[in-house]
């Protein structure tokens, strides 16, 4: 068989695409980075056509690893974050740049527009616990303070049905797409004529549910010949990459539990029915596999806090080294404590407003003990979080590691001794990319189905299995850590939606 598949991930540092083949799995990887701007104290912008330009170079780049002609490339399929918009005008133009998921720019209009509307109301309509950063407040942000914008807008798109717009020109979305938005409603897997109503958010400038994440959306223009590939190719319609990375990482039957940790660490359990959790502490979603759905929980602040430290104190040092330099420091860091809130706090409790604490530092700790505090502190909530999946009905029976982390020997033993379950982790770390092919592939007819196209592509390396003595010492170690933490976050539990 000849054909390949691509697929890529629009992330919020870069882009990542995968070439893969039906019958040798995946063939190349790529990524191109892109930056954040941060024009103000708490924003967080991109550039919408740096993900263009990143998708070009990807895709040229794995086709010309593998020695791959565009003309044998039957499909591509991109995924990307659910939770940003990109503003056209009429003629397609972006009006201004893209407000990024981690911008708090204004915390209290969004707090304001989520008590306005009602949450208990937003989260019953949409599955999703309103935070910050989401495409409703954003919206509203710009319709308030940038009308000379707001007044042209024709389209608010999210970035993988953006990058379709400029290869196709269609306008549309899938299932999937409005789930991160808490502008949709999950009953009828559409956006909600309600919300946007509340908001005065026009239902007009939305794309349409128009299509499964797995069905063409159509095939690319003359701008194929942009990203190194031939005009007439299919474009497979995708997903949010929180589902494509677990698709991606094998997990697509009830009770398969995936976690990956990026800006944010995310943890999704599937299940053959929709769960709705009245809390909004576990999103819900369709999947992007037919006839399953996928229960989210998102916890912002983890991989973001383990970068502002890398930015900071890391003097360039690769993560890996980083994490090397853990291993010289025994369990419990030596008393040192990390709790990383940089974010805020979102599951299992939420606050906004806390912020990331290093505790008990002492003469003798040295950037050792402040890399592996931070991995345990984030480890630490491991348990907490099985727990709400638990408490939810949800099963939770295999656990796959996917993204970056999943690399770590040292943080995935860590965390398997600290929740005291195996924990598989993903051979392929770049889960979303290689779930898009895997759905590029499914939509091109390369592959019977999905779970024949999960057999061929994903690879998955020998659980890690907890030491019962580690496990038993970080029990002791995570008891601390929880009893720091109600006494430096006081109101914190008190918050507990």
């Amino acid at each position: 068989m000849t054909a390949y598949v691509v697929g890529a991930d629009v992330g919020s540092s870069c882009l990542k695409a995968a070439l893969v083949h039906p019958e040798r799995g995946v063939v190349a990887i790529a990524e191109h980075a892109y930056p954040m701007h941060r024009p103000e104290p708490g924003w967080a912008q991109n550039d919408a056509d740096d993900w263009y330009q990143a998708l070009s170079r990807a895709v040229s780049d794995v086709l010309g690893a593998a020695g791959v002609s565009p003309g044998e490339v039957a499909a591509l399929c991109i995924v990307g974050q659910r939770d940003i918009a990109v503003l056209l005008d009429t003629d397609g133009n972006e009006l201004a740049p893209v407000i990024h998921w981690t911008d708090r720019r204004d915390p209290s209009e969004t707090s304001a527009l989520y008590d306005e509307i009602g949450r208990s109301t937003l989260i019953d309509r949409s599955g999703t616990l309103p935070i910050p950063g989401l495409v409703l407040p954003n919206l509203v942000w710009t319709k308030r303070h940038q009308p000379e914008v707001w007044n042209q807008v024709r389209h608010a798109l999210q970035p993988k049905d953006y990058l379709a717009f400029r290869l196709t020109g269609d306008i549309g979305t899938d299932p999937t797409g409005p789930t991160r938005s808490v502008m949709n409603d999950w009953r009828g897997g559409e956006w909600s004529e309600e919300t946007c109503h509340a908001a005065g958010i026009p239902l007009e400038i939305l794309p349409p549910v128009a299509y499964q994440s797995w069905e063409p959306r159509g095939t690319l223009g003359r701008a194929a010949y942009d990203i190194g590939l031939l005009p007439g190719t299919m474009l497979v319609a995708g997903g949010g990459d929180d589902p494509a990375a677990a698709l991606g990482s094998g997990v697509i039957d009830a009770g398969d539990v995936s976690i990956g940790t990026g800006s944010s660490m995310s943890w999704r359990v599937v299940a053959n029915e929709p769960h709705h959790d009245a809390t909004g502490l576990i999103g819900l979603m369709p999947h992007v596999v037919p006839d399953r759905y996928l229960h989210e929980m998102v916890v912002v602040g983890s991989g973001t806090t383990l970068r502002w430290f890398r930015d900071t104190f890391g003097y360039g040092t690769p993560y890996p080294q980083l994490v090397a330099e853990a291993a010289t420091v025994s369990p419990g860091s030596d008393g040192l404590l990390c709790f990383p809130f940089v974010e805020g706090a979102t599951v299992p409790f939420q606050d906004d407003s806390v912020r990331a604490v290093f505790h008990g530092i002492s003469g003798h700790h040295r950037r050792p003990h402040f890399v592996r505090a931070l991995l345990e502190g984030i480890a630490y909530q491991y348990p907490e979080l099985l727990n709400v999946v638990l408490s939810r009905g949800l099963q939770a029976g295999t656990m796959t590691i996917s993204d970056g982390e999943a690399r770590s020997e040292l943080w995935n033993q860590l965390k398997a001794d600290v929740i005291g379950r195996p924990l598989t982790p993903a051979l392929r770390i770049e889960a979303p990319s290689i779930g898009a092919a895997i759905l590029a592939g499914f939509g091109a007819e390369l592959f019977p189905s999905i779970p024949e196209a999960v057999k061929a592509v994903v690879e998955r390396a020998t659980p890690v299995v907890p030491d019962p003595a580690s496990h038993n010492g970080y029990e002791k170690l995570r008891g601390r850590w929880e009893e720091v933490r109600d006494n430096v976050y006081p109101g914190l539990t008190s918050t507990s939606i």
